[in-house]
């Protein structure tokens, strides 16, 4: 899965970054993968279906407003380096706070990456109780000088990132490469098209040693065991200095790159993900 920071909060909206989630900190990323680096590592082309609750351990002094959540995420990977990849993603939750009152947020989000991690086109929608509130759509290219980002909504405009910035998959495949060389910490910046289409997340992700003894569940049907338990802490990468994470997700992460066990830190609470059913879907050879 590709981590995407989630913007949820009491009583607002959910806003989009797997992603990916679906990874920031002090170092950046260094040049992209190739075509033939991004085949090593893989991706299974899947849909997960995860059932989503307040997890039993909270931030200290958080989820004290809400007295229900629950929800379902619906994820969905396909492609290959050679045609690219398409990731739609659906995250839908209900929240009642201590007085009773009930919103039900709807995050829907669709994007498209090259396999040579150079474009990336994504539109994010979020109703709240049926009702549109909000939309970003755009597409970014890497050229030479960096990664330039037309916007067609919530406003046009073009926004320009230096050239380390990479798009979620690639950023998948590398934490994927670090946990096989046995690398525990990984840092680079990330443009996934969340929030306004407009910022990068700087990602600090953390992975622990490779997980013994068979998955249960829907997991054993991933199609392997090898896997990692993987967090990953974002922040607002135009801040400098000492920060506190705006979200981070910790999941175990299977070796062509699903996830299972999630947990979701928004600060003021936290969710668990529990992966309820797995589907892997046909994959096409790249020729």
């Amino acid at each position: 899965m590709q981590a995407r920071p989630i913007r949820l909060t009491e009583g607002d909206a959910m806003r989009a970054p797997f992603k990916s989630a679906v990874f920031m900190a002090a170092l950046l990323a260094g040049p992209g993968l190739s075509p033939a680096a991004a085949a090593a590592a893989s991706l299974l082309p899947h849909r997960a279906v995860y059932d989503l609750r307040l997890a039993d351990q909270q931030p200290q002094g958080g989820s004290e407003g809400m007295a229900a959540v629950g929800g379902r995420m619906v994820f969905e990977f396909t492609g290959t380096p050679c045609e690219g990849y398409t990731v739609n993603f659906r995250f839908v939750v209900e929240m009642t706070d201590g007085e009773g009152s009930t919103t039900v947020t709807d995050l829907r989000t669709s994007t498209f990456e090259s396999g040579a991690g150079d474009s990336f086109d994504f539109l994010s929608q979020t109703f709240t109780n049926q009702v549109l509130t909000d939309e970003v759509k755009g597409a970014a290219v890497r050229g030479d000088s960096g990664v330039s980002v037309d916007l067609v909504s919530p406003t046009e405009a073009k926004v320009a990132f230096k050239p380390e910035v990479i798009f979620p998959t690639e950023h998948l495949l590398k934490v994927i490469a670090a946990a096989e060389k046995g690398d525990t910490v990984l840092a680079g910046e990330v443009f996934d098209g969340s929030e306004t289409g407009d910022k990068t997340y700087a990602t600090s992700t953390i992975i622990g040693e490779p997980i013994s003894g068979p998955p249960e569940g829907p997991a054993a049907s991933v199609g392997t065991t090898r896997r990692w338990p993987v967090t990953v802490a974002y922040f607002d990468a135009s801040q400098g200095g000492d920060l506190t994470p705006e979200y981070s997700i910790g999941f175990d992460l299977f070796d062509n790159g699903v996830s299972a066990d999630l947990r979701m830190d928004y600060g003021e609470f936290a969710l668990q993900g529990d992966l309820t059913h797995f589907e892997a879907l046909p994959t096409t050879p790249c020729e």
